[in-house]
């Protein structure tokens, strides 16, 4: 194995060591799952969406969030952190101050700090099976306003989920297939994913798809998702969670710290928790991280899919190749048609 230069060495230390900074410059929202059971309660994923520098310089903690759903605002509020970062807050009558903000004395209390709705301010959203769309919105101190979006996906508790990372596995290419659809070239996929993807959907799951992406690409990786198409097939709308760190927190992770697996985990482990059963019934990924993450959450072998850059597809169950068209023709069999 070839030896890092001390230089090199020294690049990783640096950026090891700002990427525990606040260095969230980018704006950006995860999707939201939301669940609801035979009595009408509703439980979901977290509410992830910050405010980067690029959009408030200035102090950003005690800046209140309004929520738009369905293009209505609604009851329910959010404030930031000095990071930038939405929480609910129990607080009333929260205003933004900079001073406060400034001295870093407007952080919500740790008590009451959580990015997880309850069932009751979940119920104030008014939301619709399927898509909701969600808009975050800022009034910074200046008066302008600085919007993000996202969409809240409600769906039974009996809802089943195919997960499917994305760079190198929608894509050809980790590095390529995030830079080429920055460029305008957004046809770096694998062929016959669109269709695969498009047919499973029709059987009846919902597509859900992780990426260790940060949170600020979220508008530009959703673009590029629902983007792709393969005539008549196009890419089935579904969940998109992205990780919740700066790009420098992200690339951290995935390559100082080697244990990008770690967030993936955590995020499939919330989604699993809001179900009365395991709901995650095939996984797609190209690296042994996206593997290792899906068997943690108990997906049956046979149904996790390595995907290699020439297009084929391994199974981890029975360490059998298959390719895109193979599977296509074998969706009704291996994805059964569910009762939705």
């Amino acid at each position: 194995m070839a030896r890092l230069s001390m230089s090199a060495i020294c690049v990783l230390i640096f950026i090891g060591d700002i990427a525990k900074a606040d260095n969230n410059f980018l704006t950006g929202a995860n999707d939201i799952i939301a669940v609801v059971d035979e009595d009408g309660d509703i439980k979901a994923s977290p509410f992830n969406v910050q405010f980067g520098k690029k959009d408030i310089w200035l102090p950003r903690s005690g800046h209140v969030v309004s929520l738009e759903v369905n293009e209505k605002f609604v009851p329910v509020g959010m404030v930031l952190d000095d990071e930038g970062q939405a929480f609910f807050d129990g607080s009333s009558n929260r205003q933004y101050r900079f001073w406060s903000a400034l001295l870093g004395l407007g952080n919500p209390s740790p008590i009451v700090r959580t990015n997880s709705a309850t069932s009751s301010q979940l119920s104030r959203l008014g939301l619709q099976m399927g898509p909701n769309p969600i808009m975050y919105r800022v009034t910074t101190s200046s008066g302008s306003i600085v919007t993000t979006s996202a969409v809240i996906h409600l769906m039974n508790n009996t809802a089943k989920l195919v997960v499917s990372d994305i760079d190198g596995t929608v894509t050809r290419s980790n590095i390529r297939g995030m830079i080429l659809p920055a460029l305008g070239l957004s046809d770096w996929k694998h062929d016959g994913v669109v269709e695969l993807y498009r047919k499973i959907a029709n059987q009846g799951y919902q597509i859900v798809y992780l990426t260790n992406r940060a949170i600020g690409q979220s508008d530009m990786t959703r673009e590029y998702i629902y983007s792709l198409a393969e005539t008549p097939y196009e890419m089935p709308r579904g969940p998109v969670l992205l990780q919740v760190e700066s790009l420098l927190g992200a690339f951290q992770t995935e390559v100082i710290k080697g244990q990008p697996e770690v967030n993936k985990i955590a995020a499939l482990s919330r989604v699993k928790g809001l179900f009365p059963e395991n709901p995650l019934f095939s996984g797609f990924g190209n690296k042994a991280w996206d593997i290792l993450a899906y068997k943690a959450l108990n997906i049956n072998p046979d149904m996790i899919f390595n995907v290699g850059e020439d297009s084929i597809l391994i199974s981890e169950g029975t360490g059998i190749p298959t390719n895109y068209t193979n599977l296509i023709d074998r969706v009704s069999f291996m994805y059964p048609l569910l009762d939705v």
